[in-house]
């Protein structure tokens, strides 16, 4: 699969889930969780088609490529469900109308420690990636996760409104 065909899936299922965030209740999502749980298997699928595709590993860099990503995507998992679970008391708020100050503040802040863990989280599996395939290799390997997470990252921005003032 091409990485525009990857793109395309991806904002797919990323414009399907964004309304759930948004949600006035449960009964009013678009999605049951089962169906959310397969979305996020079908994106982590086509990125693993996208990575399979563009890296064009040997044999000996895959056995070690692959349970190192896998563990540096459960690592990434763990700092993004953080974001999720942002936004989504960011969601039962903006619909409360209690966005305060007091939240912003913690919002935000919390918001810029999710991006400092993600980024010292790609520092160090950079230097693991580093000694398991070439730099040019491991250089494309983190440019697809990054359009990647920022194909994310845009789907999921379009569908939060701006804070409003108090």
């Amino acid at each position: 699969m091409s990485y525009k065909a990857l793109l395309k899936t991806t904002s797919l299922v990323l414009i399907l889930l964004a309304p759930l965030a948004w949600a006035q209740s449960s009964s009013d999502a678009v999605m049951s969780p089962q169906d959310v749980e397969a979305a996020k298997e079908l994106v982590d699928i086509e990125r693993d088609m996208a990575l399979i595709e563009n890296l064009d590993l040997t044999k000996a860099e895959s056995e070690e490529f692959w349970p190192l990503y896998d563990e540096y995507r459960q690592k990434i998992r763990s700092i993004r469900s953080r974001k999720i679970s942002l936004i989504e008391e960011y969601a039962e708020r903006y619909r409360a109308g209690n966005v305060n100050d007091e939240f912003a503040e913690r919002a935000i802040k919390d918001a810029l420690d999710i991006q400092l863990k993600t980024v010292k989280t790609r520092q160090k599996y950079w230097k693991k990636f580093r000694r398991i395939v070439p730099a040019t290799k491991a250089a494309r390997f983190y440019q697809l996760e990054n359009r990647m997470d920022t194909e994310i990252d845009f789907v999921l921005a379009g569908g939060i409104p701006l804070v409003e003032d108090n």
